[in-house]
């Protein structure tokens, strides 16, 4: 896929990141895009709108820069990750929640991984018990017990 903006980068990682039940946006995947010669680097909060901010080198959490005092200050919000992907020197993938941490040293590289991200979001085997859950939640007798018992012994029976 041909990713074009900063939507279309947020909307594939978020879906594939992001586990169904989980509508806090404090585990909203997080990626960092350092440069080449410049200290300041761009953080990406993915979410269903993306969420741009600029990070100083000395900066404590929470604290960030306006884009017309940073690095950046000549290039748009928008557009900005695009006209300097080959100045990329490294993107990290913070972990959160249930994301694992990772980097890419170049632009190429995060969009491979990003290709080979599941477009339809996270894997069946995360998604699962959410869809049980869901599925029976509040019917009697209380069904979350017996699948949690029907798992356990499955679990017993494959160890004998």
């Amino acid at each position: 896929m041909a990713f074009k903006s900063n939507a279309d980068l947020a909307r594939r990682v978020y879906r594939a990141l992001k586990t169904p039940s989980d509508d806090n946006p404090r585990t909203d995947p997080i990626l960092a895009f350092h440069f080449k010669g410049k200290a300041d680097y761009i953080m990406m909060r993915c979410n269903k709108t993306p969420e741009m901010s600029i990070k100083g080198k000395d900066q404590t959490a929470g604290e960030v820069k306006f884009f017309a005092y940073s690095d950046f200050s000549d290039f748009r919000e928008d557009d900005v990750l695009f006209r300097l992907r080959d100045e990329v020197r490294l993107i990290e993938l913070y972990r959160n929640g249930a994301i694992e941490a990772r980097t890419f040293d170049t632009w190429s590289e995060f969009v491979k991984w990003l290709d080979g991200l599941d477009e339809n979001g996270v894997q069946i085997s995360l998604k699962l018990p959410h869809l049980v859950y869901a599925a029976v939640r509040g019917q009697q007798p209380s069904m979350q017990n017996f699948i949690v018992e029907a798992i356990k012994s499955a679990l017993r029976t494959d160890k004998s």
